[in-house]
């Protein structure tokens, strides 16, 4: 039976993609977490009995590089950045004698990558470009190696060009993420609840310069089903070329939408809900951005709009959660602690 080495366990996305995993109708010889300390390790094997635990962290190279090499699926959920854990895991898997598969995260923010390189883009502002995972895969692909700082992004193509298809990889690039995680440690998304955290502290809330710009969306539940058909595929030994390599590039949303726009129904809620006096909504500045929100005008005031294919056409998934609408409520109810 197939076997499954995941990184990111206890992290929100990465604890969503563990439970859809478990979820999903294919059994697994064995599924390896990799967690940094034995407390997360006891929290995920009370959760998930049938998950083996691997003490460590990305630094541990030699320890990531021996566990992919002993895995027919590797999911790396962890980290976008690490580039000497992501060379591990490729040494492992060159190591195998039979075919493997390996599913990296990346983030949306690519998209805004022209826009972060130039000096003259307004964080706030509107943009109409959007990037369909199918049609626009080459521009997708020239886009990365446009930007030598996407260090992974750009190995994971390169991968793609020398070692497919003894290795068929995929890279998911997650928009705003919303809804409440199901892994056994962290719940809790970024994005979302750092608007409320700050409308709550502030009395108002607030949008980075107009607020028009726009970002897709897609609920945590569903894109760990992106990741469990994915790590099914490779369990499967699927050979379609359109699932993995150069062309297996996945930006799974529901919806795009601006950040003016979830701004203004954060301070609907809050004001219905009696927790802030004015439903007025403030505009900062991308440095006041930086102070107050994770990742600043970054994840706040930049585009990255989507137009998704190819999760519904080569995996076969549609999303079935809610909106990130329906998300704004809960999730600052959450923050107040009401």
């Amino acid at each position: 039976m197939a076997s499954v080495f995941i990184t990111g366990a206890s992290g929100f996305i990465g604890g969503q993609v563990l439970k859809a995993i478990i979820d999903h109708p294919r059994e697994y010889g064995t599924i390896r977490a990799l967690v940094r300390n034995p407390d997360a390790a006891k929290l995920i094997q009370e959760a998930f009995p049938q998950v083996q635990t691997v003490i460590g962290d990305l630094d541990n190279v030699s320890l990531m590089e021996e566990e992919a090499e002993k895995a027919t699926v590797v999911l790396n959920v962890a980290s976008n950045k690490h580039i000497d854990s992501v060379r591990a895991i490729h040494r492992g898997l060159a190591k195998r004698k039979s075919p493997s598969y390996w599913v990296q995260v990346s983030g949306a923010s690519l998209l805004a990558a022209d826009e972060l390189a130039s000096s003259s883009f307004q964080p706030g502002s509107a943009s109409d470009v959007v990037f369909d995972d199918i049609a626009d895969a080459a521009k997708i692909r020239t886009l990365i190696r446009a930007h030598p700082s996407r260090v992974v992004d750009n190995y994971l193509l390169d991968v793609a060009a020398s070692d497919y298809p003894k290795i068929r990889s995929a890279i998911i690039f997650p928009p705003i993420v919303y809804g409440r995680g199901e892994g056994p440690i962290n719940k809790k998304s970024i994005q979302i609840p750092a608007l409320c955290r700050v409308a709550l502290a502030r009395g108002r809330a607030v949008q980075v310069g107009k607020g028009l710009s726009r970002w897709g969306s897609v609920h945590v539940r569903d894109l760990g089903r992106v990741w469990a058909e994915l790590a099914d595929a490779g369990a499967n030994g699927c050979k379609v070329a359109e699932v993995w390599g150069e062309q297996g590039l996945y930006f799974p949303s529901a919806q795009n939408i601006s950040f003016g726009e979830i701004s203004e129904l954060v301070a609907h809620e809050a004001q219905e809900n009696k927790l802030i006096s004015s439903r007025e909504v403030e505009k900062i500045t991308p440095e006041e951005a930086a102070k107050l929100l994770p990742g600043g005008s970054v994840f706040f005031g930049t585009n990255a709009l989507i137009k998704s294919q190819r999760t519904e056409k080569e995996l076969e998934l549609k999303n079935a959660e809610e909106p990130i609408t329906a998300e704004i409520g809960r999730a600052l109810l959450e923050e107040a602690n009401v």
